[in-house]
């Protein structure tokens, strides 16, 4: 039998399907992306919250010891688990690369369906030098430190020496390269920390030879330009203390930035923003994931890191970072998070506090800022019941929320409040309503309570539609646009989200809405006595459908 030409097409397509199957497609590579008015991380690619969690740094040099520690941290609804890898380890002896421990951790973020933030302890970790490998350690005179004033050596490598510069980036090439041709098709591992916590403690520069050397010299024409340029988003501190030393554009760093702490810093933090962005360029040749710097933050922190005031310096010294994160242990947490949230800056929030207002922050966090992701420090053992902890259960509702939470802040439809005793009540404008948003009472008619932690996301998310997400909130709507003035609800669900799917629980009406029945002194208000309110212990999403009269 002659068969067609066509025919014979269709059985070659047949016969090759199986083959074509088989081959798995590389899954894109993380990113950043601008998406409406935010910039997310994009993941397989899909915009993804980091709903994550930091290890003790320890635990992920014994792959033993981390292991029971990776299921707990699935059972306590994380999406991405961070985590380091030392220096020390991967290169024990110069140029001979041990990635067991990579390997190890990277498998076992798969197991448990976890993604992975690799934290890279280099040349310094807490502004001290005591991951990089012995052999690094014991030749001071090859890898020379930072001295005090006093003459006296400390364990923190010197930011001025070439030869530390070519060590730290060779390996951490080494590692980015081992990454991409182990990662490439999985894309377990989504960001890197490039270092940790950079920075001199005890002093506010570098006192050794070459440092002072340096000091001497003028500032560079570089610094000056980037300055000049980025002049309109300078950080109020860094602009007003340039300017009380003058507004100088030439000169030694004394000259331009003053013979104070200030100038000290500006040339601690343009040496070790430069460091750092070597490595960083080094790792981004070998394989391009998005890679971020952290900040000490607190009162008493190591000089030339990125912290708020800083940042202008590091943004013109090192385009190669992508995002500068606080770890956040103070109690401004509010205060703090603007200072590292910038038009050019998304907020990441790599370490912090994992109690009951851990879990108010990443809220606040994720819905007032548009974070892309949040994670505290030593999850597996910070509160006492860490499986059932705060963080755990707001990430149970978060995580189901996130596709939600992710359109949301690229339109510009979402926010978030934090009620405490010194702001006990909150209006916020959105979807044509004026919110009031307080502590839920306990019964009608009583007194507020104010418990630790009061606070949620609200989310417009259609015409008179809007999603709350938070812990002991009530919420009172009226109208903010012309036509009717009062405000009824249509409608009101418990519920929750499934990877973005609505699944409804109970429909609150009746007592469960009602707060006032004096109808004449609501009416009065433009109030019809009813209230949004969270009746469960929380965290839970209420969905709400409004109406309007007259």
């Amino acid at each position: 039998m002659k068969l067609s030409a066509k025919l014979l097409a269709l059985i070659g397509m047949f016969l090759c399907a199986p083959a074509f199957s088989q081959q798995k497609a590389a899954k894109p590579i993380p990113r950043l992306e601008k998406r409406g008015q935010v910039t997310q991380l994009i993941v397989d690619g899909q915009p993804y919250l980091v709903l994550g969690g930091e290890l003790h740094n320890s635990n992920t040099s014994s792959l033993e010891y981390l292991k029971p520690i990776m299921a707990k941290v699935a059972a306590m609804h994380f999406n991405t688990v961070l985590g380091a890898v030392n220096w020390d380890l991967l290169e024990p002896e110069e140029g001979k690369f041990d990635f067991s421990l990579v390997d190890g951790l990277i498998k076992q973020s798969r197991d448990n369906k976890l993604k992975l933030v690799i934290l890279w302890f280099g040349s310094w970790k807490n502004g001290m030098s005591h991951y990089v490998p012995d052999w690094v350690k014991k030749d001071q005179a090859r890898f020379p430190r930072v001295k005090m004033g006093n003459g006296k050596s400390t364990e923190t490598l010197n930011v001025f020496s070439p030869e530390n510069l070519k060590a730290d980036a060779k390996a951490f090439s080494a590692l980015m390269k081992h990454i991409k041709a182990i990662d490439s098709k999985e894309r377990t591992v989504i960001m890197i920390q490039v270092e940790n916590e950079v920075g001199i403690h005890g002093d506010n520069r570098d006192r050794s030879d070459v440092a002072n050397a340096n000091f001497s010299k003028q500032v560079p024409a570089e610094l000056i330009t980037g300055l000049q340029k980025h002049q309109a988003e300078l950080q109020p501190e860094f602009k007003q203390a340039w300017e009380k030393a003058g507004s100088k554009t030439a000169g030694t760093w004394e000259d331009v930035f003053g013979k104070n702490a200030f100038g000290d810093e500006v040339f601690m933090a343009w040496h070790y923003a430069k460091y750092v962005n070597a490595i960083t360029a080094a790792g981004k040749a070998e394989y391009n994931v998005p890679m971020y710097v952290n900040a000490w933050i607190s009162p008493v922190y190591p000089r030339g890191g990125p912290v708020a005031y800083m940042h202008d310096v590091w943004r013109v010294a090192a385009p190669k970072i992508d995002i500068f994160t606080p770890d956040i242990y103070q109690p401004d947490f509010k205060g703090i998070i603007p200072l590292f949230h910038h038009s050019w800056n998304p907020l990441f929030i790599p370490e912090c506090a994992a109690d009951s207002a851990g879990a108010s922050n990443a809220y606040y966090a994720i819905g007032m800022h548009n974070a892309i992701g949040y994670s505290p420090f030593a999850i597996e053992d910070r509160v006492a019941d860490p499986i059932n902890g705060p963080i755990p259960k707001a990430y149970k509702v978060l995580g189901g929320l996130a596709p939600i939470i992710l359109d949301a802040q690229a339109k510009g439809t979402i926010t978030a409040v934090t009620i405490n005793k010194s702001n006990p009540v909150q209006t916020i404008n959105m979807g044509g309503y004026n919110i009031e948003l307080r502590t839920r009472r306990k019964k009608m008619g009583t007194e507020r309570y104010l418990p630790n932690s009061s606070y949620g996301i609200i989310i417009n998310s259609a015409p008179d539609e809007f999603i709350i997400s938070g812990v002991n909130l009530e919420a009172i709507f009226a109208p903010s646009t012309a036509g009717p003035q009062i405000a009824g609800i249509a409608s009101l669900w418990e519920g929750v989200y499934d990877n973005g799917k609505w699944k409804p629980g109970r429909r609150l009406n009746g007592d469960n809405i009602m707060q006032n029945y004096n109808m004449t002194e609501q009416s009065t208000k433009n109030q019809t006595g009813t209230v949004v309110r969270f009746e469960n212990p929380g965290p839970g999403i209420l969905k709400v459908k409004l109406y309007k009269f007259d």
